[in-house]
């Protein structure tokens, strides 16, 4: 029988049949993957804890013919800190569950994967700014799945910006606004924080310090532009602390 290795995230699983359980991954080999965890819900499992979303694995799975069949499992990081404090934890699920998405099964996820591995990394690791990491998170997973800001001119090619339309795909003038139903006037700080998260790493996301008004005003452009691209409304985002 056929099969292979593979390292990844696990996004959730689904109970199926009588002990299985359907486990959706992220993996750095082949994007999103579904495979078969076979009796895993049985105290007895040698696969049971293992395959808990937030895990990150190693795992050896055989080719099938409706699912692949997952025969080993090797637990690479758990993320103990982010599983015990509920707001780290609602962060992580609420990113899990957008990969799960919007991710497309059997493509290179390679970068994917690192982007998902470092913030959740970043999150049980450092003190870290949650909602500067959010932002950082936003910006690179949808330039990745092709839903780039377009932030240094209005579509007309004009760079004198007042305003953020999401249909437009970003950065629009007074004129181009005028013509837009969804246009929403925007500050010059706001374009200009957007800017820097697109070109910031990682390590300074976690410590960036904005404004509470303006991080609201930065927040709202990118749900407004997440929503309106990618049609996902997240179940996470629903529970409020």
């Amino acid at each position: 029988m056929k099969s292979y290795y593979i390292t990844g995230l696990i996004l959730s699983h689904e109970n199926i049949g009588e002990g299985d359980r359907l486990i959706v991954f992220l993996t750095k080999e082949r994007g999103k993957l579904k495979a078969v965890a076979r009796g895993s819900r049985k105290i007895s499992s040698k696969l049971a804890g293992s395959l808990e979303p937030l895990n990150a694995v190693k795992a050896w799975i055989n080719i099938g013919k409706t699912f692949d069949i997952i025969k080993g499992v090797e637990v690479l990081r758990t993320f103990p800190n982010v599983r015990k404090d509920l707001n780290r934890y609602l962060t992580a699920i609420k990113m899990l569950e957008f990969t799960e998405v919007i991710a497309q099964e059997n493509d290179n996820g390679e970068k994917f994967y690192k982007l998902l591995l470092g913030v959740i990394t970043a999150l049980d690791r450092y003190d870290v700014n949650i909602d500067s990491l959010l932002r950082f998170f936003w910006i690179n997973v949808l330039s990745l799945t092709g839903y780039k800001l377009r932030l240094d001119r209005c579509i007309c090619g004009e760079t004198d910006i007042s305003h953020f339309s999401p249909s437009s795909g970003g950065a629009v003038c007074r004129d181009c606004a005028l013509r837009s139903d969804d246009a929403m006037v925007v500050s010059g700080k706001a374009i200009e924080l957007l800017r820097e998260y697109e070109g910031i790493r990682l390590s300074e996301a976690i410590e960036k310090d904005v404004p509470q008004i303006l991080g609201k005003e930065v927040d709202d452009i990118l749900e407004r532009f997440r929503v309106y691209h990618t049609g996902i409304k997240l179940k996470s985002e629903e529970v409020k602390l």
